[in-house]
């Protein structure tokens, strides 16, 4: 907290003398609430409420709450809700986070069992196409009102042989999971376009995440490997790889990076809350580290910012659909 100069005087005894003007603004100009306090004075008299959390399998429960768990504080606070894991534990209190796979996760939301969890883009559109709703919130600039976004890359060592993507014909190129966006889904819809047709030019094999396909090109498992741009980004910030090891041989234009999403089970009155607090939230210094130029969530438009997500989700259902039907 800052503290006026004036006021640290007085505190020690020294004298001051402030002129009337000045001591009419001191009495007269009180600090202006913040967005997040008069979000929590609006919900303070509103009953206690619980809400059920769950996230990707993409860090470790430590790190997930040393990420995320301001934010979660910031909820249960703003909110008035007490943020829960699906055992009942208070996450104010534990940091049992629960960490779902793809498919739990979708499970979970689909059940009413999660109601409240970071989602990547592949799993939207499942969502959606169970009734469930669009996302609420993605991170993204105050001021800019920039959201933030990744693109598909396709990697290769620097010392490879490998320059242009048609270099990899009859070579092995790492996936990460069958539902996921940048990981598999969006290189079956993208790649043939640049030469490469999956399990046809190339042999898929999956890593079982963006992480340890960025890790097996770097310690030569996978000649080149399709990931996410910004969590091969947040890999170089963390220091788990050197940005000078990797080649870039191709990317995508933008797609929508992790969302939030909250159950259709869930009340109006709590997604109001979760929805204002969200955006009254102003991330940690840890999150701003972790995706640089984002400080705070901002409402999603899901025609204008899945367009690309969606693309890609509708060829692939009609890429399963033709193959279903040649059988």
């Amino acid at each position: 907290m800052r503290f006026d100069t004036r006021f640290c005087a007085l505190l020690s005894g020294a004298a001051l003398t402030l002129s009337p003007v000045a001591a009419q603004t001191e009495r007269t100009a009180p600090a202006k609430p913040t967005a997040a306090a008069q979000a929590a004075s609006q919900f303070a008299s509103s009953p206690r409420e619980k809400l059920v959390v769950a996230m990707p399998k993409t860090y470790a429960k430590a790190e997930t709450m040393l990420l995320w768990g301001d934010y979660f504080n910031h909820l249960a606070r703003c909110g008035n809700l007490d943020l829960q894991n699906q055992h009942g534990e208070s996450l104010e209190r534990s940091s049992n986070i629960d960490l779902l796979g793809e498919k739990e996760l979708i499970d979970g939301i689909a059940s009413g069992k999660v109601q409240l969890a970071q989602v990547n883009p592949g799993l939207v559109p499942q969502l959606v196409a169970a009734g469930q709703p669009t996302p609420f919130g993605v991170p993204g600039n105050k001021a800019s009102g920039q959201r933030n976004s990744y693109k598909l890359i396709l990697i290769a060592r620097v010392d490879s042989p490998f320059t242009k993507p048609r270099d990899l014909v009859g070579k092995k190129i790492a996936h990460t999971t069958p539902t996921s966006n940048s990981g598999n889904l969006a290189p079956r819809a993208l790649f043939p376009a640049i030469g490469l047709v999956p399990d046809q030019n190339y042999e898929v094999v999956f890593s079982n995440g963006h992480e340890r396909s960025v890790t097996g090109v770097m310690h030569g498992f996978y000649p080149a490997a399709a990931v996410a741009s910004d969590l091969y980004q947040r890999m170089v910030v963390k220091g788990d790889v050197k940005g000078s090891s990797i080649r870039t041989l191709w990317e995508s234009p933008h797609f929508m990076t992790e969302t939030w999403t909250m159950g259709k089970d869930v009340s109006p009155d709590v997604q109001a809350r979760v929805k204002k607090c969200s955006f009254s939230y102003s991330f940690s210094p840890k999150l701003r580290q972790l995706l640089p130029g984002n400080d705070t969530f901002l409402p999603i438009n899901f025609e204008r910012d899945f367009g690309t997500v969606m693309e890609v989700y509708n060829k692939t259902q009609k890429a399963q659909a033709a193959k279903a039907a040649a059988k």
